[in-house]
């Protein structure tokens, strides 16, 4: 049966009768009906758990901080107008998930700046109003995807098979789940405890992070093909300036301020010279050079971080 306690109409309502001499009884389909049923099951309250699921994924913390328990040992909402009236418009866009996504990236709490401002941190310290932006990094998987996405390596292969190697170029969708061979990168970045369900991924900051960028075989493979393909776009011989610009450009989504440029300049220049030193020839120490800024890239915070 279905609980009462979200039922207003009688159970048939929502029973569905299979086609004769079928091998299932239809019970799912009849539950997953009355899971959309907004007049007279649980729809409502499966709107208000969805679009704060959206919120949560989008601010970093959900109206109900507690996702997976909207019950009384879970906390109550911050804002249940809020919550309602988000609840309403998933229902009158048809629980278009696209329609919600618009919505809440579109609104003034979700375009609020993320620099410091006293006057909002004094009157609202926990930020429970949304009065500016927290940065949040990204989740292990989008890393991982943003490394090879900028390398070039990115698959756009999709179903199949799962995979346990982490320098496979699939998706990190189509990574295998294994507790005794956990996935290196999705371990470091807090990849959530596969024998319960997650309603919030905990976020830390731990050495073994920047241990993981300065010498996993991946993102040193896809410092290499960065620079690679950046070198293939502008030319072996293009200035470095240029291939700074284009580096920023693809890793970080912007032009480098002018110190920057300047310390990337000399970075390049230094390596360059090292390698060199090691008896390389110039487009090897070059082609090097190139590889080692473009993982320098990969560790910085503007990288691993939501913009």
């Amino acid at each position: 049966g279905f609980l009462q306690v979200l039922t207003r109409a009688p159970e048939q309502r929502w029973a569905w009768t299979p086609p004769a001499k079928a091998t299932y009884f239809g019970k799912r389909r009849a539950l997953a009906s009355w899971i959309l049923d907004a007049e007279q099951g649980a729809g409502a309250l499966a709107a208000r758990v969805f679009v704060n699921r959206l919120w949560l994924h989008h601010f970093g913390r959900g109206i109900v901080a507690t996702p997976n328990d909207f019950g009384r040992t879970g906390a109550p909402p911050s804002h249940p107008e809020l919550l309602d009236w988000l609840a309403g418009q998933l229902l009158e866009k048809g629980g278009s998930p696209k329609a919600m996504h618009r919505l809440l990236m579109t609104s003034d709490a979700y375009q609020q700046a993320a620099l410091r401002d006293a006057a909002k941190e004094k009157a609202d310290p926990a930020n429970d109003l949304f009065l500016r932006r927290t940065p949040r990094r990204l989740e292990a998987e989008a890393i991982r995807d943003s490394m090879l996405a900028v390398s070039g390596r990115l698959s756009e292969e999709r179903y199949g098979p799962g995979l346990a190697d982490e320098n496979a170029p699939r998706r990190s969708l189509y990574l295998k789940v294994k507790r005794s061979r956990l996935i290196g990168a999705m371990a470091s970045f807090d990849q959530p405890e596969p024998l319960a369900s997650q309603g919030v991924r905990p976020t830390t900051t731990v050495a073994p992070q920047a241990l993981l960028f300065m010498n996993s075989s991946l993102a040193q493979t896809c410092a290499r093909q960065f620079a690679a393909r950046l070198s293939s776009r502008l030319g072996k011989t293009a200035p470095p300036e240029r291939f700074i610009d284009e580096a920023y450009a693809m890793a970080l989504g912007r032009a480098p301020l002018p110190h920057e440029r300047t310390a990337a300049g000399g970075f390049l220049d230094s390596q360059t010279a090292q390698r060199v030193a090691e008896g390389k020839t110039s487009a090897e120490s070059v082609s090097e050079a190139r590889a080692d800024f473009c993982h320098v890239l990969f560790a910085t915070n503007e990288f691993v971080y939501a913009p």
